[in-house]
């Protein structure tokens, strides 16, 4: 699947190597490299979705969206957009008052 990100640290996180954003430990931002990685391999949503070790839960019974909680309980948003050729995955790191929504 290709990836976007609506969050600039996301971005940052997924093609910078050594970036860690601050506040951000070692062990969630592996589980965050790993989401990633999973998406990367993946050729529809449901491949993703799937995939236990992720933590990925459907987002209030919207069908195009789903949320990963990371091993520290930060919560990314995923959205799934797809087409015949190809999908999308966009992911978005979540407040705590976004979460509350």
């Amino acid at each position: 699947m290709e990836r976007e990100y609506l969050d600039e640290t996301l971005r940052r996180l997924a093609a910078e190597p050594g970036f860690r954003p601050a506040g951000w430990g070692a062990r969630e931002t592996a589980d965050f490299h790993r989401l990633v990685q999973c998406a990367r391999a993946a050729y529809v949503d449901t491949d993703l979705r799937n995939m236990r070790v992720l933590r990925i839960k459907p987002d209030d019974g919207l069908p195009g969206k789903a949320r990963a909680t990371l091993s520290s309980g930060r919560v990314i948003e995923l959205t799934f957009k797809n087409s015949d050729s190809h999908g999308t995955v966009v992911f978005e790191l979540l407040t705590p008052q976004m979460e509350a929504k």
